[in-house]
């Protein structure tokens, strides 16, 4: 071969330029580079150098040689005399893709004047040692445990023991792996997973009767007496090298009572590595640590699942219930309560919690007493009957029962529940009502029977009497009078057998916003005879109230009549207001507000103008409000009024006809 590195007459500048000196390197069949002594500069390489990094000779001009040559550079830049062949010096070449190749060395200088050197780089062979082995297993642990522990974090478990499968084809190199796991009481094991090249040998199922010989950790390999599994001799058959299983255990820190889960096989025609089996293991745990915390987060899904639906079915029991609930602390303190409490009381939830609960139930002196024995674990069936006060100040009659919460033997709080007896007592004073008043209307029907007959009998004697007489004679006025006053004792006595009748009430859906239209149409001309404006105002939502149309008719018709009288020599506006609400025990009710401006009634007149036969008006019977609060007694609504100079409004309540879910207050 060419040696252009003759040292016979030393030159004082380059004998050949680098272009040259790289067509030269060509023809090594060694890897080669050209240095810069000096600058540490790579000068030149040939194509053997470029293959074993898998740089471009572009790439690698100009780059310092201690990115490409990790060692004791510097010592063998200065080497003068060549070493022994066993003693070469070693040095490691970093490649593009940042692997390590061990490589002998050897430095021949260009000239003693010349700052240029050769290297010649040899591929050292180093056979599989132990210490191999060691550096595989430092490599799992420095590249591949993060990766592993990764996948125990992964919400599918399929998913996670395939990307274990994935790293293991790296460990193991031209291997087929697979993973089998137990599936319920079924004694067998069900492939679930594969990766490599030749899974197909691997059954979908492993029987019992080849369960006991992959208990324990093992490896076949070629050559060795196969042991005598279905596996093993699918293995042999293919031509396979090897073919190691590890048992997936449950991740436990108690070694001695592990559960068995399932194994992990790999296989491959290449020989295995000589810690095959000691990375088989490593697998084996991650798997069983992905199977053990799917396991356990099943269960944990499963009973959140079962938490949660206990918690909704609460939530939504104490959300519907009719009465009022308070969950107390051991210390007194309002920790919840319900919708229902809210509306009994008059406070929202924020109000109240953290309060002590004697500042918010006031007016029972048995309360706190009770709340004591709940603290040693007595409940109170029934505080009795007992008033207490809303927020707003008005009493109400109630019943509360206490309840001790206890948890694990201790009481943890208390559980009161509120039940308002108003509606209670609405019930049993209208039920009193009705039966005094049924009462009454049977003497007054016999009385009314009793005296419209003489009734009749004077005004039949008076007409005949008027027809005796001659039209001019005086005594025609003195008729007239008595005739009218008979007239008024007849009008009286149907006022007064309307008021006592209980009403033969037929209840429906009732369109109120179309039946007020109706009935102020009718009264279009009498409005506008005496210059008063009307005005009607409907929510687009408003229900049907449940009622006696003919029955709530008489009741609009009574306050028009007597807004139109109250207006009829000055004049005004009489107001429609229709809304939607709920009463304090949930349940929703149409608002009608009937408002006229009128003079107003007076303060003293206020309470008693639902009363029988009060009036003001000297023409009037004083039934008129007082039936109509009768027949709104009868729909189980309220009538009230708010009254002062200048304007009266009439307030009715009337129960709506839809569920309370449907209503939008």
């Amino acid at each position: 071969m060419l040696n252009p590195f003759s040292r016979s007459h030393p030159p004082t500048r380059p004998l050949i330029s680098a272009a040259d000196l790289s067509f030269i390197l060509d023809t090594f069949d060694q890897a080669v580079l050209l240095i810069d002594k000096k600058s540490h500069k790579i000068v030149s390489a040939n194509p053997k150098l470029m293959e074993l990094t898998a740089y471009t000779r572009n790439e690698l001009v100009g780059m310092d040689s201690s990115g490409i040559l990790r060692g004791d550079l510097d010592s063998i830049r200065t080497m003068r005399s060549r070493p022994k062949e066993d003693t070469l010096p070693r040095l490691e070449l970093i490649t593009r893709h940042q692997q390590i190749v061990a490589v002998a060395v050897r430095v021949q200088p260009l000239s003693e004047n010349h700052s240029w050197a050769l290297i010649i780089l040899e591929e050292v062979n180093l056979r599989k040692t132990r210490q191999a082995s060691d550096s595989l297993i430092a490599d799992l642990l420095n590249r591949q445990l993060l990766a592993l522990a990764s996948t125990t974090r992964e919400s599918d478990p399929e998913e996670a023991l395939g990307q274990v499968l994935e790293i293991g084809g790296k460990l193991l190199p031209e291997s087929s792996l697979a993973i089998y796991v137990g599936r319920g009481q079924n004694p067998s094991l069900r492939q679930i997973k594969t990766s490599g090249g030749d899974v197909g040998i691997f059954p979908t199922e492993i029987a019992p009767p080849n369960l006991n010989r992959l208990l324990q950790p093992s490896i076949w390999r070629r050559g060795e007496r196969a042991i005598v599994t279905m596996i093993h001799q699918s293995a042999r058959a293919a031509g396979f090298s090897y073919l190691a299983s590890a048992p997936i255990e449950e991740s436990e820190l108690h070694d001695e009572q592990k559960a068995w889960l399932g194994i992990i096989l790999a296989g491959g025609k290449s020989p295995p590595p000589e810690n095959a089996l000691q990375l088989l293991n490593i697998l084996a745990g991650f798997a069983g640590a992905i199977i053990h915390n799917n396991v356990l987060l099943t269960n944990l899904r499963k009973r959140l699942a079962d938490s949660e639906s206990r918690l909704s079915t609460g939530v939504a029991v104490q959300e519907n219930i009719k009465d009022g609930m308070m969950i107390i602390s051991p210390e007194m303190e309002i920790q919840a309560l319900n919708p229902a409490a809210e509306l009994i009381l008059g406070y929202a939830g924020t109000e109240v919690i953290g309060l002590s609960v004697d500042n918010v139930i006031i007016g029972s002196d048995r309360l706190m007493p009770a709340l004591r024995r709940a603290l040693h674990g007595d409940p109170t069936p029934s505080l009795g009957h007992i008033h207490l006060h809303r927020r707003d100040g008005s009493s109400f009659p109630a019943d509360l029962q206490i309840n001790p919460i206890l948890d694990d033997g201790s009481v943890a709080g208390e559980l009161i529940f509120i039940q308002d007896l108003s509606e209670n007592e609405q019930i049993r004073l209208r039920s009193q009502q009705l039966e005094q008043r049924a009462l009454l209307g049977e003497v007054t029907a016999v009385f009314a029977h009793e005296v419209r007959n003489p009734i009749n009998n004077i005004n039949m004697a008076l007409q005949l009497l008027e027809r005796a007489l001659d039209k001019d004679d005086p005594e025609q006025e003195r008729i007239q009078n008595m005739k009218e006053d008979c007239q008024r004792l007849t009008t009286l006595m149907d006022s007064v057998l309307t008021f006592s009748r209980t009403g033969n009430y037929v209840f429906a859906p009732v369109n109120v916003k179309q039946l007020l239209q109706q009935i102020l149409k009718r009264w279009g001309p009498r409005f506008k005879k005496v210059n008063i404006q009307t005005h009607l105002q409907a929510s687009n939502d408003l229900p049907d109230v449940l009622g006696d149309s003919r029955g709530l008719e008489q009741v609009f018709t009574n306050i028009i009549s007597n807004a139109v009288e109250a207006m009829q020599d000055t004049g005004g506006a009489f107001a429609v207001k229709l809304s939607t609400a709920k009463f304090p025990s949930g349940k929703p009710f149409v608002q009608v507000d009937l408002s006229d401006t009128g003079p107003g009634i007076p303060a003293e007149n206020q309470e008693k103008i639902f009363e029988p036969f009060f009036t003001t008006n000297p023409h009037g019977t004083g039934l008129g409000l007082a039936i109509s609060k009768q027949i709104i007694t009868a729909h189980r609504g309220n009538i009230t009024l708010t009254s002062f100079p200048g304007g009266t409004t009439f307030h009715i309540q009337l129960p709506a006809a839809i569920p309370p879910e449907r209503m939008t207050p």
